[in-house]
């Protein structure tokens, strides 16, 4: 930092700081490149970091430092942890570290504006006072609106206990919130199916009542929208029956018998008003062709919207400055496509660029031009030319859900796109600026899905498989970036594993076509005959050496286990019982010289077997209180044991493999167990398991934690560690190293 800079320009006011005094400081543009790629790294986090320590939030933002190509700044944040790390120990006792070594981009995107941090699962985006918010209830029935570039509370108002957020509309330029009501039986629940829903209009801003209740005798009002006809406001509803009625919101009647001819309940619904005469656009759960009708009088108008090859997900018009009303469709088949209402014809071809459905889509007037906005299943937002069907942009990212819903907003006079996705998390990007930055750091093209730890020769590697079939392994310290395909599976890889027999390094793989590959690492391609797996479960996959040779073990969902010779390929035996319900996880360890089998089971039970006569070893451990669904081995003090988790059991638990009993009490931590590994440092065996946002590394020896947690962005799925204590994360579509600082 120069003399001239201010003090937030510093790594050590972003990680010390509290968000949003950081917020505040920031100058709305963040002026020099160095300070905005510093403030998208600090953004994209910002909605973790408030309820983060200081050493929380350092290690948080080497992460994110990393994973934007900053590695100088990944550097800073890690030694601004160290120190406050510290403070939280005794005198004296310095804590064990770990600094990300590096971490890939793919979710990166340096347009990022805002993250707004979830109060609701699933908050509904509207606009006030010509700012986009995000609008919810909470427990109580009470009505929140926040400015989603801000966070700023702009309305709040008591709608009723049990009120849910139908839709946000603009009623003649005043925004208005519709909230649903099911009516509750006898027994005091709400039943809409039986009872019905009524669906109540207030003015967003004062939290008034706006018009009459609207109310259905059954069935749920599940989308909405409103326009203005014969100087009314009039609003269109969708429900779960099917049914798309019209409204007067003033008198809360029906204008018109309600219309079916959707086969289920009604997903999406516009309005639009095309030569004067106000029209209604509906789709349902499960249609391909969109609906054309008269507001007012629900008679069809023209021909079906026809086109998409899968059901349509979203529906939008907007008025074009010739007066011409475009209408805009996305579907599950991956496109969005443009119609002319005048007509009813489409307008070019459709607009591809989504990995998977479109669940939102929006259309807006901005400089004189239409832009396009859609959200797909694949987690990304991007923005159309209608004229030419091609992107305006990179896709802009960072969300690790499906996107839900999107809008278009106004920050000082330059348009900012917005998205919710499944989790409730709400971003906001600017579209005029670059993703990515010029070091872009170590990319993948492939979300990760298993991942083993491999050496060869002396060097580090990674195996990885992905949701795309294919094995992929690459130099653990160099990333991702030149990895090779060792070998590929019909579906998703749902299993790696490692070893090292007679001299060489074979990687075994499991997927979705029930087959586990043999794969020789130093020749780079498959090495041996497919084993058939049938009834094959994910990660339920091992080897284990026995006095004649190494056995490969396969955990079913029937319960039993499937062992064959890795020499011969031939089965060892018929498939044995294991007992209880489905084995969900399988490992092996060395146990007073005999080979045990470690399987973990749906029934919450973990269980030992002698793998040479297939024998239980005394009873089921009992103690977790969910399907185990994690298992690992290694030796403390000269006795093997085995680590297993339950994923929402929260807890992990240190079993003797020599006595099946527990050692000492659960290891607590976690609010989700999603991963599990061991390793061991400075002569210390630990386990490290990851959750919904952090990486926890254990002393086994202690059973306490030996290090502070590895703060992550995203939830942990699967993750490798290396002897030495290297760690590989596998978090959302991203991968990240961390070595043990000396």
């Amino acid at each position: 930092m120069t003399a001239d800079e201010p003090a937030w320009a510093g790594p050590a006011f972003w990680a010390g700081a509290e968000p949003d005094e950081v917020l505040r400081a920031l100058p709305p543009a963040a002026e020099g490149a160095h300070k905005r790629r510093t403030a998208a790294v600090y953004r994209s986090v910002t909605h973790l970091l408030r309820h983060a320590d200081p050493g929380e939030r350092a290690r948080l933002l080497a992460l994110e430092a990393a994973r934007f190509g900053r590695m100088g700044l990944a550097a800073a944040f890690t030694a601004l942890a160290a120190p406050a790390d510290a403070a939280d120990r005794p005198p004296g006792q310095r804590p064990a570290t770990w600094q990300v070594a590096w971490a890939t981009g793919r979710q990166a995107d340096e347009r990022l504006l805002a993250v707004l941090d979830r109060d609701a699962l699933r908050p509904v985006l509207g606009e006030l006072d010509g700012r986009v918010v995000a609008v919810d209830t909470d427990s109580y029935g009470g009505v929140r609106a926040r400015d989603v570039l801000t966070g700023a509370r702009m309305a709040g108002f008591a709608a009723g206990h049990g009120a849910r957020v139908v839709a946000v509309l603009d009623a003649a330029g005043t925004p208005l919130v519709l909230t649903g009501h099911e009516r509750r039986g006898p027994d005091g629940l709400p039943d809409a199916g039986r009872y019905g829903d009524t669906v109540r209009a207030w003015h967003l801003r004062t939290g008034e009542p706006a018009g009459a209740p609207l109310v259905v005798d059954r069935g749920r009002i599940t989308t909405a929208a409103s326009a203005e006809a014969d100087g009314r406001t009039v609003v269109v509803t969708g429900g779960w029956d099917g049914l798309v009625r019209s409204w007067d919101l003033a008198t809360g009647r029906e204008l018109a018998e309600a219309a079916d001819g959707h086969g289920d309940w009604v997903a999406c619904v516009a309005t639009a008003v095309v030569r004067g005469r106000p029209l209604a656009l509906t789709a349902g759960r499960e249609d391909r062709d969109v609906l054309v009708r008269d507001l007012l009088t629900a008679r069809p108008v023209g021909a079906p919207l026809t086109g998409h090859t899968a059901p349509v997900t979203a529906v939008a018009t907007v008025t074009e400055d010739d007066g011409r009303v475009l209408a805009v469709t996305a579907s599950r088949d991956a496109t969005a496509r443009l119609w002319d209402l005048t007509t009813g014809r489409p307008l070019g071809g459709p607009l591809a660029g989504h990995d998977g459905p479109v669940e939102a889509m929006t259309a807006a007037r901005w400089a004189g031009r239409t832009l396009v906005v859609t959200g797909g299943r694949d987690r990304t937002v991007r923005t159309w030319d209608p004229v030419t069907g091609r992107q305006q942009a990179d896709a802009f990212t960072g969300h690790h859900q499906p996107v839900e819903q999107v809008a278009v907003a106004s920050d000082a006079g330059r348009p900012v796109l917005v998205a919710r996705a499944f989790d409730g998390l709400v971003r906001g990007w600017e579209p005029a600026a670059r993703r990515r930055p010029v070091e872009a750091p170590a990319d993948h093209d492939g979300t990760v899905t298993a991942l083993a730890p491999a050496c060869l020769d002396g060097r580090r590697l990674a195996v990885a498989g992905l949701l795309d079939g294919t094995v992929r392994v690459w130099e653990a310290a160099d990333g991702p970036r030149g990895a090779r395909t060792l070998t590929r599976h019909r579906g998703t890889v749902h299993a790696v594993t490692t070893a090292v027999v007679a001299g060489r390094t074979l990687v075994l793989s499991a997927g979705e076509d029930e087959v586990i590959r043999i794969s020789d690492l130093a020749a780079g391609a498959e090495s041996a005959v497919p084993l058939d797996c049938p009834e094959a479960w994910p990660g339920a996959l091992a080897m284990a050496a026995v006095p004649d040779g190494v056995r490969v073990l396969m955990g079913g969902r029937d319960g039993t286990v499937r062992v064959w010779d890795l020499a011969s390929g031939e089965a060892d035996g018929p498939p044995f019982t294991a007992g209880g319900r489905c084995v969900r996880v399988i490992t092996s360890a060395l146990v007073e010289g005999r080979t045990v089998l470690v399987t973990g089971h749906a029934d919450h039970t973990v269980r030992r077997w002698d793998l040479v006569d297939r024998s239980p070893l005394g009873p089921a451990m009992a103690g977790h209180r969910r399907g185990v669904d994690g298992a690992v081995t290694t030796v403390v003090d000269g006795r093997s044991v085995a680590v297993t988790s339950a994923g929402h059991d929260r807890s992990l638990r240190v079993w003797d493999l020599a006595t099946g009993c527990p050692i000492g009490d659960a290891l607590r931590g976690h609010r989700r167990v999603t991963a599990l590994a061991v390793t061991s440092h400075a002569g210390r065996a630990l386990a490290v398991s990851g959750d919904e946002g952090s990486v926890r590394i254990w002393d086994l020896a202690t059973l306490r934690e030996a290090a502070p947690p590895l703060p992550v962005p995203y939830g942990v799925h699967t993750l490798a560690a290396y002897p030495d204590a290297t760690l590989l994360l596998a978090f959302a579509e991203e991968l990240a190293l961390y070595k043990p600082s000396p």
